[in-house]
Order: C-alpha cells, then structure tokens, then sequence
C-alpha cells in the first residue's frame, strides 16, 4: 500500500484553536474521527492508513484535549460541542461528512447527527457513551465527581480530592483538572455528554449507522447499548465484537477496519 502523506495544522473552530491530523484525498465527504476521553486524534494513527486509501480523513484534538486550545468558557456539553464539530467540517471545507466516534467521540458524533442530519453521510460509533447509563460501580463513580465539583466551587480541587477522596481515580481526576486550569463547572458541563440520548434522540439520526460493541465494555454494556441501537435508528445495523472491551479501535482493530471499510463504501 502506497504510504500516505500525513499533514498536520491548526484551525480556528468556535473559539478553540483546533490540532488537526489530515491524510488522503478524495472527492466524497471525509471521515472525521472523534477520539475517546483523555485521548488525541493521534490515537487513531494505526487505523489511519488504511481508512485514507479511498478518502480523505481528518482526526483532532478535541477540545481540552491534546494540542487543542480551548478557552475556559467554552461549552464542553452537547450543544457547545456540535457547534464545534460543525464549525471543524466549516474549516475543512465540508458541508457533509462521515462521522467516526469512540466512546466520549461516539457521544458528540451521535449528537450531531441528530441536531444536523443533513451534514451527516454515514455515521460509526463505537462504544458511545450517550447511549446507555454508565454502569455501576462507575455511575457511583461520577456520581462523587460531580457532588465534589459542586463542593468545589470555592476550594482548591487538590485539596479536596486529598481530604475526601479515598478513591484515588477520583482524586486523581480533581488534581489534574486542577493541574491543567479547567474550570470545574467547564468540567461538569462535559459530562453531560453521558446523558443518553433515549429513542426519540436516536430516531433523529437520518444517516446510516454501524454501532461497533465490545461485548465486554464494563462501562457501558453491551446487550441494553444493542437494544437501545435497534430500537430507536432509523437505519441502524449492530455489530457485538466478542471477548473486546471499551476499545474496539485498539482491541479488534482488524475487525474495525473491515467493518468500517466496508460500511463506508457500500
């Protein structure tokens, strides 16, 4: 396979200076990958290649993600963040796409599909996380988060993860939004994007879909995210990967490349 020139650029999208990962060329809508939380659009690159041979393909950084700066009052919930995934297709200059999201990607990929249909070509998700509640003991989990950022309005966040918290994913998510200067209601305001959207947001996505599952996603399990799927697309199609977890990209990725090809192609 002929390799792909891989060009990388920053792009002005609702108020972030957005990092950019753009390879291959075409003549149809790209493929814009959305990556996980805590992730970067280079979390893609052992798929990339294969998925440019027939398109264009662009993967970034999302907001308070990787190289993306993101000013503090930007809206890092559903609303804010279609706004920013349309103003990216703006830049690229892409009325429509196909859209590709994993996880926390998956959730803002499944959003805009809803809010704007019309923009959306084909649309994958992997493992999104606004389709099921977040499982137990996880939901708990989130659960002290929030009532921590609610107590955190005027106290340091370090502080208070190391006074209260035994849990130590907990405070260890309070010190690094500390760390990196993200306002806490900033960070209250992206985990909205968990919500799941219910039938009647599904039914709102026009385009073609292809849920890729893990059947071990200890997050958001499988069999309820399968039913929810095939109860509320309008064309939906539903593939449960065994023995994979959260993370089909990494866990199955010759899996996800043929699913995904071809899906894309058809």
């Amino acid at each position: 396979m002929r390799r792909q020139r891989l060009s990388e650029r920053e792009v002005e999208c609702a108020g972030t200076m957005t990092r950019l990962i753009e390879v291959g060329r075409g003549d149809g809508p790209p493929l814009v990958l959305l990556h996980g939380v805590l992730s970067n659009g280079a979390s893609w690159a052992h798929v990339i290649p294969r998925l440019a041979a027939r398109r264009r393909v662009a993967a970034p950084d999302m907001p308070l993600h990787g190289k993306t700066l993101t000013p503090p009052t930007f809206d890092m919930g559903p609303q804010g963040m279609a706004g920013w995934v349309g103003a990216l297709m703006d830049a690229m200059g892409a009325p429509v796409a196909d859209l590709c999201g994993l996880s926390m990607g998956g959730a803002v990929a499944a959003d805009f599909a809803a809010r704007h249909p019309a923009r959306v070509r084909r649309l994958v998700l992997v493992d999104a996380a606004n389709i099921v509640p977040l499982a137990d003991p996880y939901q708990a989990m989130l659960d002290m988060v929030l009532s921590k950022i609610r107590l955190a309005t005027s106290a340091d966040p370090t502080e208070l993860a190391i006074d209260h918290d035994s849990d130590p994913i907990i405070a260890g998510m309070l010190v690094y939004v500390k760390a990196q200067g993200i306002p806490l209601e900033q960070l209250a305001a992206g985990l909205g994007l968990l919500e799941p959207m219910g039938r009647e947001g599904l039914s709102r996505i026009a385009a073609p879909t292809l849920a890729i599952w893990g059947s071990e996603d200890p997050y958001f399990p499988a069999r309820p995210a399968a039913e929810a799927l095939r109860g509320g697309l309008q064309q939906g199609r539903v593939e449960v990967l065994k023995g994979v977890g959260h993370n089909p990209v990494d866990e199955a990725p010759e899996e996800f490349l043929r699913l995904v090809g071809g899906f894309l192609d058809a």
